[in-house]
């Protein structure tokens, strides 16, 4: 599991491509460059927040949709950290979040939303 700041990721990144890149700089532990044409993103401190990916390693290992994965992300950032340790629920409850639309979710493969609740491929 990584726990990342949510708020900081977006404040930072300016596209989904960079979200991504910032999520698995901090999943394999990236704190500086390689070199000068190294511009991946590097967000200081990222790591401290209460958002929470609990199967990273799947998430970064496939070669997957850049979209798709910044829209389970950001999903998955807004999920209860409080709600995940004591009840074990990992879903994201739609009736908290009601400008989420649906119909921009709906062909993420990595995302399943059943009974207004979006459940995270790598997570169940």
């Amino acid at each position: 599991m990584i726990n990342f700041n949510l708020e900081l990721l977006l404040n930072k990144a300016k596209n989904d491509k960079q979200i991504v890149e910032a999520m698995h700089n901090l999943f394999i532990k990236k704190t500086v460059r390689k070199n000068q044409h190294d511009n991946s993103l590097i967000i200081p401190n990222l790591g401290r927040g209460k958002s929470f990916i609990l199967k990273p390693e799947k998430l970064f290992k496939n070669n997957l949709n850049t979209v798709y994965v910044s829209q389970y992300i950001q999903l998955a950032g807004r999920r209860s950290y409080f709600l995940y340790k004591e009840f074990g629920v990992r879903y994201l409850d739609l009736v908290t979040y009601p400008d989420l639309i649906i119909g921009n979710l709906k062909y993420n493969y990595l995302l399943n939303i059943i009974d207004n609740k979006i459940y995270f491929k790598y997570e169940e």
